[in-house]
């Protein structure tokens, strides 16, 4: 008889379940259009492992040059930037950790005392004292737990690659200035070396001048070319600063109290290095899975499309069970009275229907979130094809100047020794040496400005394949 009265209710438990396995997805162009870019998505993005791809290489070891390769690791260890990132990842972990602990049981307690006395005559005061202890478990029936889990799997994951981008970025800022330190370094060089040429030209026609020899005019000439030589030199000088104020951001130096390595990098000069081997570029596949920023964009569309499933999930109840023990301590009962305790346990459903409009518009919040992940790596893969052929070009382009700076520097350095020679004999005035001058220095700081330019975007190269 007891079996018949229970009846009617797992009928209609059953009957409710039922009724919530056929509930589907609304049809819509969201729903197709994400069906369409799930079937034609990289299996890459639903495997969180697989994106953890190597570090890149050492690429700057190719340069052959010590201070360099100390100053881009102490950069790597001691960057703000890569702190920051990498407190990131720790923020990324900790919420994997936190979700991951969904699929263990949650427990509960609590104790509350009362002393009091009821509104009534001759009532005495009486104290009790209750206690609560409880325990709960989800069962994931429909994988809400788990796909949770791997949106904060997903979540770790593009982080790890954020911080792999600034790394690549920062390392390359740090070649960067330092090459454009080594560049400022040789053209003050060079302009140095011309001013003191050009002041012993000055020295001389001051000394022609006065024998009769030389004319007014030939050394205002020579002191106008002179004072503007000169006054390239603080140019120069700012850049150095400016790139060791650099160098000391991205090392974690202060940049009022640089260290011994920077102030050594400011006085001792050195040339500008060079890159002593081959790099290859390798397919426009291989810069897929090469740069971080390409990669971080395809964590978040796999991360993305997992919180779809999770707000699906919400379609459907959740079966929870539960476990409590509750006590009741008072003037009516004791600690060794079984009538003190109470318990019960059992399952629990919730659903959050029948209304599922709220549930269905955070499903469509989430579907054109997935839609704005594939455009934002439609667009960073496009803009990272563009990048790569635009520093390719512009280091092959620089490099063709290369020849012809290096002959134009030959001939002007002859053109003021036969300039200087005819002068010395009568031949011409001193106009024709001051210009042989000027086209020298012009010369040997085109060229020195092309070995800086060459070598920054060979960096610049590096960068944008994702820091091979």
């Amino acid at each position: 008889m007891r079996l018949s009265t229970r009846t009617p209710g797992l009928a209609a438990l059953a009957l409710f379940l039922s009724g919530c396995a056929s509930i589907a997805v609304p049809p819509g162009p969201d729903s197709s259009a994400l069906s369409a870019a799930k079937a034609s998505a990289p299996q890459q993005f639903f495997n969180a492992e697989g994106a953890n791809l190597p570090l890149a290489a050492q690429w700057w070891e190719g340069f052959n040059d010590d201070l360099l390769t100390d100053l881009i690791e102490k950069t790597l260890a001691e960057n703000r930037q890569l702190e920051v990132a990498q407190a990131n990842i720790a923020i990324a972990n900790a919420g994997l950790a936190r979700q991951q602990l969904d699929r263990s049981y949650s427990t509960r307690s609590g104790v509350n005392a009362d002393l009091g006395r009821a509104s009534a005559p001759n009532r005495d005061i009486a104290a009790t004292v209750s206690g609560s202890l409880g325990a709960s478990w989800e069962y994931d029936a429909f994988g809400r737990i788990a796909a949770s889990i791997k949106a904060a799997e997903l979540n770790a994951e593009a982080a790890r690659q954020a911080r792999q981008d600034i790394a690549v970025i920062v390392s390359s800022e740090t070649a960067l200035a330092y090459v454009d330190l080594r560049g400022a370094q040789r053209r003050l060089a060079v302009a140095r070396e011309n001013a003191q040429t050009q002041a012993q030209s000055l020295e001389l026609l001051n000394q022609l001048f006065e024998n009769g020899r030389a004319t007014q005019l030939d050394v205002s000439r020579a002191e106008s070319q002179y004072r503007t030589t000169l006054s390239d030199l603080p140019r120069f000088e700012a850049v150095i600063d400016s790139a060791i104020s650099r160098l000391s951001a991205l090392t974690g130096v202060n940049a009022s109290a640089p260290d011994n390595t920077l102030m050594s990098l400011k006085r001792d000069a050195a040339p500008i290095p060079s890159l002593n081997s081959s790099f290859g570029i390798g397919s426009p596949q291989d810069l897929l899975r090469r740069r971080p920023d390409i990669r971080e964009a395809e964590t978040n569309i796999a991360r993305r499309l997992t919180l779809s499933d999770v707000e699906r999930a919400r379609l459907f109840p959740t079966l929870t069970f539960n476990a409590d023990i509750n006590t009741l301590f008072g003037n009516g009962n004791r600690l060794d009275q079984l009538s003190s305790f109470g318990f019960g346990f059992g399952p629990a459903l919730r659903w959050e229907g029948p209304d599922l409009r709220r549930v269905r518009a955070e499903i469509d919040i989430a579907d054109a979130q997935t839609k704005r992940a594939y455009s934002v790596y439609e667009q960073v893969v496009t803009q990272a094809l563009a990048d790569v052929e635009t520093a390719l070009s512009n280091r092959l382009n620089e490099q063709k100047r290369r020849g012809d700076l290096v002959q134009a520097e030959t001939a002007a350095r002859a053109a003021l020794e036969i300039a200087n020679l005819r002068f010395e004999e009568g031949i011409d005035d001193f106009l024709d040496v001051l210009d042989a001058q000027r086209t020298l220095l012009a010369a040997q700081d085109r060229l020195a400005e092309n070995q800086l330019q060459t070598v920054r975007l060979t960096v610049l190269v590096y960068r944008e394949l994702g820091g091979i």
